[in-house]
């Protein structure tokens, strides 16, 4: 069995006005209907978010892929 993973990164963004943005995956995980969101102490960051939509990866596990511009 394939255990789930998250990781979080701080990575370059190709924009000048936002230099980087965190970058958060779930990998390998069983349920479909799951969210990622980003907080600022107890504040949902909304704006600046692209979030795809969970994706297959054939096995009967998911990923998912975060980014939040900085």
């Amino acid at each position: 069995p394939v255990s789930p993973s998250m990781s979080t990164s701080l990575v370059p963004w190709s924009s000048q006005a936002s230099p980087s943005c965190l970058f958060c995956s779930l990998m390998d995980f069983h349920l479909a209907q799951v969210q990622l969101r980003w907080f600022e102490g107890q504040q949902e960051l909304l704006g600046h978010v692209l979030a795809p939509n969970v994706l297959p990866n054939g096995d009967w596990t998911h990923q998912l892929l975060v980014l939040l511009e900085t």
